[in-house]
C-alpha cells in the first residue's frame, strides 16, 4: 500500500518545478491534467454505479477510508456531510453578534422546533429596542436562513 504523505510530497514536488514554467508550458501541464481528472471522474462515477447495484454497504465501508473520500469528494462524486442543524444556528447567530454588541445587545438560540423553526430572544438593549424586528427579519433570520435552508420560519420570543 502507499503511503499518503509520500503521495502527497511527490504531488507538491512536481508542482513546484511546473511553478517555475512559463505560462504556455504550465497551460498545457493544466489541460492535460484536467483531461486526466475527466476521465477518472468518469470512471469513478460508472464505478461507483456498478457497485451501488451489486453491494452498496462494499461502497460505503470504502467511502470511509480518508483517502477514498478525499479523491471522490475531490471529483464531486460524494457530498461533504453538513455540520449538524443546532451548529449551523450558532454558526449564524455568531455572524451576526457583532453588530448586536455594537449596540450592546445580543442575541440567544431558545429552541430549535422541527421541522422548520427556530426561536431566538433578544438580550440586553436589543430586547427593547423598537428596530428589533427589523433587527429580527434582515439579520437574524436571513444569516440563519443562509447556513440552514431548511428554517423556515425564526421567531423573536421575550
Amino acid at each position: 500500500m502507499t503511503n499518503l504523505d509520500d503521495l502527497v510530497t511527490e504531488i507538491n514536488r512536481y508542482e513546484a518545478i511546473i511553478s517555475q514554467w512559463d505560462e504556455t508550458q504550465r497551460g498545457v501541464v493544466v489541460g492535460l491534467k484536467r483531461a486526466i481528472e475527466d476521465l477518472h471522474q468518469e470512471a469513478l462515477r460508472r464505478l461507483i454505479k456498478s457497485v451501488k447495484q451489486e453491494c452498496l454497504p462494499a461502497l460505503q465501508n470504502a467511502v470511509q477510508d480518508e483517502v477514498v473520500y478525499g479523491v471522490l469528494l475531490y471529483h464531486g462524486l460524494v457530498k461533504q456531510p453538513q455540520p449538524p442543524l443546532l451548529q449551523r444556528v450558532q454558526a449564524a447567530l455568531e455572524e451576526v453578534r457583532p453588530g448586536l454588541k455594537d449596540h450592546h445587545g445580543d442575541v440567544e438560540l431558545v429552541a430549535i422546533k422541527p421541522p422548520d423553526t427556530v426561536e431566538v430572544r433578544f438580550i440586553g438593549t436589543c430586547s427593547s429596542c423598537p428596530a428589533s424586528t427589523l433587527t429580527l427579519s434582515q439579520g437574524v433570520e436571513q444569516a440563519i436562513k443562509a447556513l440552514c435552508p431548511e428554517i423556515m420560519t425564526v421567531i423573536a420570543v421575550k
